[in-house]
Protein backbone atom coordinates (compact mmCIF):
# COMPACT_ATOMS: atom_id res chain seq x y z
CA UNK A 1 0.00 0.00 0.00
CA UNK A 2 1.36 3.60 -1.01
CA UNK A 3 2.12 5.64 2.30
CA UNK A 4 0.40 8.64 2.28
CA UNK A 5 2.30 11.97 1.67
CA UNK A 6 1.95 14.42 4.24
CA UNK A 7 1.39 18.09 3.37
CA UNK A 8 2.81 21.12 4.57
CA UNK A 9 -0.16 22.03 6.68
CA UNK A 10 -0.91 18.72 8.23
CA UNK A 11 3.13 18.32 9.07
CA UNK A 12 2.64 22.29 10.92
CA UNK A 13 -0.51 20.36 13.35
CA UNK A 14 2.33 18.78 15.44
CA UNK A 15 3.66 20.01 18.66
CA UNK A 16 7.49 19.26 17.39
CA UNK A 17 6.74 20.89 14.01
CA UNK A 18 4.63 24.27 15.44
CA UNK A 19 7.82 24.27 17.77
CA UNK A 20 10.09 24.42 14.65
CA UNK A 21 7.83 26.79 12.89
CA UNK A 22 7.85 29.32 15.52
CA UNK A 23 11.54 28.92 15.62
CA UNK A 24 11.57 29.51 11.91
CA UNK A 25 9.42 32.61 12.24
CA UNK A 26 11.46 34.51 15.19
CA UNK A 27 14.92 34.17 13.42
CA UNK A 28 13.27 35.46 10.14
CA UNK A 29 11.89 38.47 12.38
CA UNK A 30 15.39 38.73 13.85
CA UNK A 31 16.89 38.42 10.33
CA UNK A 32 14.31 40.86 8.50
CA UNK A 33 15.00 43.68 11.78
CA UNK A 34 18.59 43.51 11.08
CA UNK A 35 19.01 43.44 7.50
CA UNK A 36 15.30 44.56 5.96
CA UNK A 37 13.31 42.07 4.43
CA UNK A 38 14.15 42.72 0.11
CA UNK A 39 17.87 42.30 1.65
CA UNK A 40 17.10 39.38 3.45
CA UNK A 41 17.66 35.50 1.68
CA UNK A 42 15.98 32.26 2.95
CA UNK A 43 19.78 31.33 3.45
CA UNK A 44 20.14 33.88 6.25
CA UNK A 45 16.72 32.87 7.94
CA UNK A 46 17.81 28.98 7.96
CA UNK A 47 22.04 30.03 9.28
CA UNK A 48 19.96 32.00 12.14
CA UNK A 49 17.06 28.98 13.23
CA UNK A 50 20.56 26.20 12.56
CA UNK A 51 18.32 24.11 10.16
CA UNK A 52 18.84 23.83 6.65
CA UNK A 53 16.89 25.97 3.78
CA UNK A 54 15.00 22.79 2.65
CA UNK A 55 13.86 22.47 6.25
CA UNK A 56 12.07 26.16 5.78
CA UNK A 57 10.45 25.27 2.70
CA UNK A 58 8.79 22.31 4.36
CA UNK A 59 7.01 24.45 6.52
CA UNK A 60 6.65 28.56 4.14
CA UNK A 61 6.47 28.32 0.67
CA UNK A 62 8.44 31.76 0.30
CA UNK A 63 10.37 34.54 2.17
CA UNK A 64 6.75 36.66 1.69
CA UNK A 65 4.51 33.97 3.74
CA UNK A 66 6.83 33.74 6.62
CA UNK A 67 6.84 37.79 6.93
CA UNK A 68 2.95 37.20 6.54
CA UNK A 69 3.10 34.22 9.31
CA UNK A 70 4.96 36.66 11.59
CA UNK A 71 2.41 39.57 11.18
CA UNK A 72 -0.47 36.63 11.59
CA UNK A 73 1.33 35.49 14.85
CA UNK A 74 1.95 38.75 16.32
CA UNK A 75 -0.97 40.55 15.69
CA UNK A 76 -3.41 38.04 16.67
CA UNK A 77 -1.98 38.02 20.06
CA UNK A 78 -1.94 41.18 20.74
CA UNK A 79 -5.91 40.90 19.42
CA UNK A 80 -6.91 38.55 22.06
CA UNK A 81 -4.98 40.40 24.52
CA UNK A 82 -7.32 42.99 23.69
CA UNK A 83 -10.32 41.32 23.87
CA UNK A 84 -10.01 40.22 27.16
CA UNK A 85 -9.29 43.66 28.62
CA UNK A 86 -11.96 45.12 26.47
CA UNK A 87 -14.85 43.56 28.96
CA UNK A 88 -13.88 45.34 32.17
CA UNK A 89 -13.33 48.85 30.51
CA UNK A 90 -16.56 50.86 30.45
CA UNK A 91 -17.77 53.97 28.35
CA UNK A 92 -16.67 54.65 24.60
CA UNK A 93 -14.00 57.44 25.52
CA UNK A 94 -12.55 54.87 27.73
CA UNK A 95 -12.41 52.42 25.36
CA UNK A 96 -11.44 54.37 22.70
CA UNK A 97 -8.11 55.08 25.39
CA UNK A 98 -7.73 52.06 25.85
CA UNK A 99 -7.03 51.14 22.29
CA UNK A 100 -4.90 53.95 22.21
CA UNK A 101 -2.82 52.29 24.79
CA UNK A 102 -3.15 49.10 23.55
CA UNK A 103 -1.37 50.13 20.30
CA UNK A 104 1.30 52.22 21.79
CA UNK A 105 2.95 49.73 24.04
CA UNK A 106 2.44 46.78 21.45
CA UNK A 107 4.49 48.65 18.77
CA UNK A 108 6.41 49.80 21.66
CA UNK A 109 7.40 46.07 23.30
CA UNK A 110 7.66 44.64 20.05
CA UNK A 111 10.03 47.07 18.28
CA UNK A 112 11.31 44.29 15.81
CA UNK A 113 7.83 43.33 14.48
CA UNK A 114 6.54 46.90 14.51
CA UNK A 115 9.73 47.93 12.35
CA UNK A 116 8.52 45.17 9.75
CA UNK A 117 4.56 45.93 9.99
CA UNK A 118 4.58 49.81 9.28
CA UNK A 119 7.83 49.97 7.00
CA UNK A 120 7.63 46.82 4.80
CA UNK A 121 3.90 45.49 4.83
CA UNK A 122 2.05 48.48 4.66
CA UNK A 123 3.50 48.76 1.06
CA UNK A 124 3.50 45.11 0.32
CA UNK A 125 0.42 44.57 -2.10
CA UNK A 126 0.07 41.07 -1.85
CA UNK A 127 -0.31 41.20 2.09
CA UNK A 128 -3.60 42.62 1.47
CA UNK A 129 -4.91 39.25 0.14
CA UNK A 130 -3.24 37.40 2.95
CA UNK A 131 -5.23 36.11 6.49
CA UNK A 132 -2.97 38.29 8.42
CA UNK A 133 -4.34 41.49 6.73
CA UNK A 134 -8.04 40.53 7.87
CA UNK A 135 -7.10 40.00 11.25
CA UNK A 136 -5.27 43.36 11.02
CA UNK A 137 -8.04 45.19 9.51
CA UNK A 138 -10.06 43.21 12.61
CA UNK A 139 -7.80 45.08 15.08
CA UNK A 140 -8.09 48.54 13.58
CA UNK A 141 -11.85 48.10 12.79
CA UNK A 142 -12.41 47.89 16.83
CA UNK A 143 -11.59 51.76 16.55
CA UNK A 144 -14.71 51.66 14.17
CA UNK A 145 -16.52 49.83 16.72
CA UNK A 146 -16.01 51.95 19.39
CA UNK A 147 -16.54 55.22 17.96
CA UNK A 148 -20.16 53.79 16.74
CA UNK A 149 -20.46 53.14 20.46
CA UNK A 150 -19.92 56.63 21.56
CA UNK A 151 -22.49 57.53 18.98
CA UNK A 152 -24.84 55.23 20.53
CA UNK A 153 -24.14 56.62 23.99
CA UNK A 154 -24.64 60.27 22.88
CA UNK A 155 -21.03 61.28 23.59
CA UNK A 156 -19.56 61.58 19.78
CA UNK A 157 -20.36 63.11 16.91
CA UNK A 158 -22.64 61.49 14.37
CA UNK A 159 -21.72 63.40 11.36
CA UNK A 160 -18.36 61.67 10.90
CA UNK A 161 -17.31 58.90 8.68
CA UNK A 162 -16.41 55.85 10.83
CA UNK A 163 -13.73 54.85 8.99
CA UNK A 164 -11.70 58.23 8.86
CA UNK A 165 -11.89 58.14 12.40
CA UNK A 166 -10.33 55.22 12.42
CA UNK A 167 -7.37 56.32 9.59
CA UNK A 168 -7.46 59.47 12.04
CA UNK A 169 -6.15 57.77 15.31
CA UNK A 170 -4.64 54.93 13.38
CA UNK A 171 -2.08 58.18 11.29
CA UNK A 172 -1.43 59.69 14.91
CA UNK A 173 -0.04 56.49 16.22
CA UNK A 174 1.84 55.42 12.99
CA UNK A 175 3.33 58.45 12.49
CA UNK A 176 4.44 58.93 16.09
CA UNK A 177 5.78 55.47 15.85
CA UNK A 178 7.60 55.56 12.66
CA UNK A 179 9.54 58.58 13.74
CA UNK A 180 10.54 56.55 16.83
CA UNK A 181 11.27 53.59 14.61
CA UNK A 182 13.54 55.67 12.13
CA UNK A 183 15.08 58.52 14.17
CA UNK A 184 15.01 57.14 17.67
CA UNK A 185 12.47 59.84 18.95
CA UNK A 186 10.98 59.94 21.35
CA UNK A 187 12.34 57.65 23.16
CA UNK A 188 8.76 55.94 24.94
CA UNK A 189 5.51 56.19 22.34
CA UNK A 190 3.85 54.67 25.42
CA UNK A 191 4.25 57.94 26.95
CA UNK A 192 2.29 59.80 23.97
CA UNK A 193 -1.23 58.14 24.86
CA UNK A 194 -2.92 60.92 26.80
CA UNK A 195 -2.05 63.41 24.10
CA UNK A 196 -2.71 61.12 21.28
CA UNK A 197 -6.36 60.83 23.25
CA UNK A 198 -6.63 64.23 24.08
CA UNK A 199 -6.16 64.72 19.84
CA UNK A 200 -9.14 62.47 19.39
CA UNK A 201 -11.42 63.63 21.63
CA UNK A 202 -11.17 67.13 20.72
CA UNK A 203 -12.25 65.93 17.17
CA UNK A 204 -15.19 62.96 17.64
CA UNK A 205 -16.76 64.86 21.39
CA UNK A 206 -20.04 66.14 20.58
CA UNK A 207 -18.99 68.88 23.77
CA UNK A 208 -15.95 69.54 24.06
CA UNK A 209 -16.65 70.73 28.06
CA UNK A 210 -16.61 66.45 28.64
CA UNK A 211 -13.17 66.72 27.31
CA UNK A 212 -11.51 67.37 31.10
CA UNK A 213 -14.44 65.91 32.59
CA UNK A 214 -13.64 62.10 34.87
CA UNK A 215 -15.88 60.22 32.39
CA UNK A 216 -13.20 61.44 29.69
Amino acid sequence: MKKKSITRAEKKDTAKNREREQNIIESALKVFGEKGFENTTISEISKMANISDATIYEYFSSKEEILFSIAHIYTSKEFERMKQIAPYVHGAPARMRMIIQAYLEFYEQNREYTSIALLTLKGNRNFIQSEAYQIVRDVSGSIIVVYKEGIEEGIFRDDLDPYLVRNMVLGFIEHLTVQWILIGRPKKISEYRDVIFEMVMRAVLKDQKMLHTKSV
